[in-house]
């Protein structure tokens, strides 16, 4: 285990990641090479999409021809717009990142379109396309993406208006997404009364974690400061990225965007129905845990800055490098595979962890295709909170590498089987941390257990619920940030009831989560529950079945993007349309809270 080092230590460790290898920059011949080629993939795919002729002469060539030119398509958009990101995430102020992400989105809108002609040709050849995949194995590959892509056809406008929503769309949604990232990575507040120290919204959020209560509390009064101070720019971003939503989605024939988020998230209405309602029931654990947790802080109830509070005997601080060598061990602990994949990460420069100005917050694990590499970004601030930071991004890292050698169509998961992998990860460390830990660390060790769970399940439920109620009021008008905030409020008060101080909530949360800023993936929420609730059986499966769950698990990954959750989640043995699969994940919660109350009423 990991023990205190000095502040500098951690500073001094922490590294930036290297995009060199997969493209020199933005002037390089690589990179102008991949962009003339994906201009043509997708000049090839339009026209083969509107050929009539191809299509009638051989329909299961002018099929193979498709989903050979997408997979071609998608692997340099996906290498390219990734690259452009990165570059862009670590340094919002440099305009050159941006400007290649516009003129990406510009290079593609074509293809929107080329896919609502392919949808409709497709739709043409349904009744014969039983019998085209049964002749043809490759073909039948494609099985799942053809009956995705013959739904998704019933809720698209026309191909010109397609073309029209994508187009406008980098003017309108993009760009309030783009506002919301620059304002909140760019954000900060004077720290001292002389105002020569300043301090960013991260660096304030990172402060969350601090065990000086009187710090805690400063660092989120000035982040509500801050928040406030940009209120009416980011609530008219918000609106802009809401409203666009809700029109596009109504256009294309969804009853609202939850129904356009659950078929993305390849969930059935009842599975989601029933995570959902094994969540609002699970709500009362959760308030036992933050009880126990006020009564160890001297307090009545928890207040927002106490969520994150550290208790126990043990806190400490890691060092990069202590981080590393931990999570490399532990996933050794479950599979030789993943830890050396975990190895080489770390080797080879894939991590920038360094929080500073100019850099978005939070963290996230992106793909570079055909360099067969991942790029995690992370903000390490030396909690063992921030360890499983990385552990969890690590783990969408390695799906990445489960898949690196499937066509891109085979890798186009959704999010719900996303954080799958993340959370089995980061169950794996936090496990095995707990095994190790001394008998003075277990109520630590399980405080960060079940403060992660709990923003999984009942922090992530109030954002659902925010965001539900959002979409409900938003036809009506646009919503000033005082109304932004009284929702935020309402969906706190229903999820963490009594387990806050009804007078230390975070009224901000809406400006703070880049998620509700992603048109394309509304409802940016509740996958992180399915995800933990997942992952935990996945996990409760390997301890009491651990021979051969290693590619068992496996097996499971390289199944995400050809398959909807629920036959993924039966290949597992599960039947996530009830209620009984949700709860086992929440009964293994319970136990911890047990645990954990019971240590902290014994200290």
């Amino acid at each position: 285990m990991a023990h205190g080092s000095p502040e500098s230590e951690l500073k001094g460790a922490l590294p930036r990641w290297s995009l060199r290898v997969i493209y020199e920059d933005f002037d390089s011949k690589k990179y102008r090479d991949d962009i003339s080629r994906l201009q043509r993939g997708i000049t090839h795919f339009s026209e083969l999409a509107d050929d009539p002729d191809a299509r009638a002469a051989d329909p299961a060539s002018w099929l193979k021809e498709a989903v050979t030119l997408l997979n071609d398509v998608s692997d340099l958009s996906e290498n390219l717009e990734a690259f452009a990101y990165a570059s862009y995430s670590v340094n919002t102020v440099e305009s050159r990142p941006m400007k290649e992400l516009n003129q990406l989105q510009q290079l593609t809108l074509p293809l929107h379109k080329a896919r609502v002609t392919f949808r409709n040709a497709l739709r043409e050849l349904e009744g014969r396309l039983p019998k085209l995949l049964e002749a043809d194995p490759e073909l039948a590959g494609y099985r799942y993406f053809f009956e995705e892509e013959l739904y998704f056809q019933q809720h698209q406008m026309t191909a010109e208006m397609e073309d029209l929503a994508a187009d406008l769309s980098r003017a309108g949604a993009d760009a309030w997404s783009r506002l919301q990232e620059t304002v909140s990575s760019t954000l900060s507040v004077a720290w001292n009364e002389n105002g020569d120290q300043r301090k960013t919204v991260v660096e304030l959020r990172g402060l969350a974690y601090n065990e000086d209560p009187a710090v805690r509390e400063k660092a989120f009064r000035k982040e509500l400061e801050a928040w406030r101070s940009v209120e009416t720019p980011l609530a008219y971003s918000l609106n802009g990225v809401k409203g666009y939503s809700a029109i596009i989605d109504s256009r294309q024939g969804y009853r609202d965007s939850l129904e356009r988020a659950a078929r993305q998230s390849r969930v059935s209405p009842t599975a989601l129905h029933a995570l959902l309602s094994v969540m609002e029931d699970s709500l009362p654990v959760f308030r036992r845990y933050l009880g126990a947790k006020a009564r160890l802080l001297g307090k009545k109830q928890l207040a927002f800055f106490d969520l994150f509070a550290p208790v126990g005997n043990v806190v400490r601080k890691w060092t990069f490098r202590q981080a590393q060598d931990f999570i490399a061990a532990q996933f050794r602990s479950f599979s030789a595979e993943l830890a050396d994949f975990a190895t080489r990460a770390f080797g080879n420069s894939w991590i920038d962890a360094e929080p500073r100005s100019g850099k978005i917050g939070g963290a996230y694990c992106i793909s570079m295709p055909l360099a067969g590499e991942s790029r995690v970004l992370a903000n390490f601030d030396g909690s063992f909170s921030s360890v499983m930071t990385l552990a969890h991004e690590l783990g969408h890292a390695y799906h990445h590498e489960v898949l690196r050698d499937a066509p891109a169509l085979y890798r186009d998961y959704p999010m719900t089987l996303a954080e799958t992998a993340s959370i089995f990860s980061e169950t794996v460390v936090h496990n095995r941390a707990l095994e190790l830990a001394r008998e003075e660390e277990k109520l630590s060790m399980l405080e960060i257990f079940l403060q992660d769970a709990t923003q999984v399940i009942v922090d992530i439920l109030s954002r659902f619920k925010f965001e539900r109620a959002m979409f409900e009021r938003r036809p009506e008008g646009e919503l000033t940030a005082a109304e932004l905030c009284e929702l935020m409020l309402v969906a706190q008060e229903e999820t963490y009831g009594g387990g806050i101080d009804p007078e230390e909530r975070h009224p901000y949360m809406w400006a703070v989560k880049g998620h509700y800023y992603r048109h394309e993936v509304p409802f940016y929420n509740y996958p992180y529950a399915f995800g933990q609730l997942f992952g935990l059986g996945l996990f409760a499966l390997y301890s009491r079945e651990p021979d051969g769950f290693a590619e068992r698990y496996r097996t499971i990954l390289s199944m995400t993007g050809i398959a909807s959750a629920v036959d993924v989640a039966a290949s597992a043995g599960f039947d996530i349309q009830t209620t009984e699969f949700w709860q086992s994940g929440i009964d293994l919660i319970a136990e911890r809270v047990e645990s954990f109350t019971s240590l902290a009423g014994a200290t």
